[in-house]
């Protein structure tokens, strides 16, 4: 039995262990590139010209900010291999039904394969919502959230600048999910590819939603970038992903959102962003 044991042991660290972290590595890889370098050759390199009275705050210096791009470089290099460690974790998992994963649509139909999509999202941002809003708390802000923190100016590689802890709580949803609903593997990453896109737009520095956004009734339940880029300003509020209405109904998005947000929408005033006071 023993022999047995650490046969299959050594096949595993030899054969299955590699494979699974290379499928790890391409997911992860090719994920963090659509998302955070799409996000900045589109944003901060094609367009930047045509966006420049949607700059949200006065750019920082070139030395500074090629500084933090540097740190942010890393700290993603980091959360990508703490991803690509819980996905070998996962995938060991789902090897022994532990999930509820499904590769064949008929399993559960084109309905809800729509569905588990949203579903899926609103799920996730009452999960960002909570663990976000708990890592500001005095005694986990340092050891979880603070190295996310360190990007004051964000840019679209602050997406995935966390501390080892964060990128453990970042990732926990996926289990989450996968054993509380059923989810087809396709729709999955489609889920997966909506946080990273929407996790690096929200970081961009450029408003990107049209002016009136906050005064629509549907379109106002939607996080603009000014939403989070006020966050990393001022290191607290505002903590919600895709929605607003946490904030709203927990009382903890800033008083003077709506009308940063309408500022930054005004041509007039984008060149030189004004100042707003501190937050209820």
């Amino acid at each position: 039995m023993r022999r047995i044991i650490m046969e299959t042991l050594l096949l595993y660290i030899t054969d299955t262990l590699p494979m699974r972290a290379l499928m790890g590595l391409r997911f992860e890889g090719v994920r963090y590139a659509m998302g955070t370098l799409g996000v900045f050759f589109t944003i901060w390199v094609l367009l930047a010209p045509l966006l420049k009275n949607r700059r949200i705050r006065k750019p920082m210096p070139k030395k500074r900010l090629h500084g933090q791009i540097k740190m942010e470089l890393f700290n993603s290099l980091r959360t990508i291999c703490v991803f690509i460690a819980l996905d070998i974790l996962v995938f060991d998992m789902a090897e022994v039904g532990v999930f509820k994963t499904y590769r064949d649509v008929a399993d559960y139909g084109w309905l809800w394969f729509g569905l588990s999509i949203p579903l899926a999202i609103i799920l996730h941002d009452a999960y960002f919502y909570w663990t976000h809003r708990a890592m500001h708390h005095k005694k986990l802000y340092k050891l979880f959230h603070l190295t996310h923190h360190r990007s004051h100016n964000p840019t679209p590689f602050t997406a995935y600048s966390f501390a080892i802890g964060e990128a453990v709580v970042m990732y926990g949803f996926v289990p989450i999910l996968m054993v509380s609903i059923p989810m087809h593997t396709g729709a999955m990453s489609i889920v997966l590819l909506a946080m990273i896109f929407k996790n690096a737009v929200g970081h961009c520095g450029y408003e990107l939603f049209p002016k009136g956004t906050t005064k629509t009734p549907i379109l106002r339940l939607n996080t603009t970038v000014t939403h989070h880029d006020m966050h990393h300003e001022k290191a607290s509020g505002n903590y919600g992903f895709y929605f607003t209405y946490w904030d709203k109904w927990m009382g903890t998005e800033h008083a003077n959102y709506e009308a940063r947000f309408e500022a930054v929408t005004e041509k007039s005033t984008a060149s030189k962003p004004a100042r707003f006071g501190t937050t209820a």
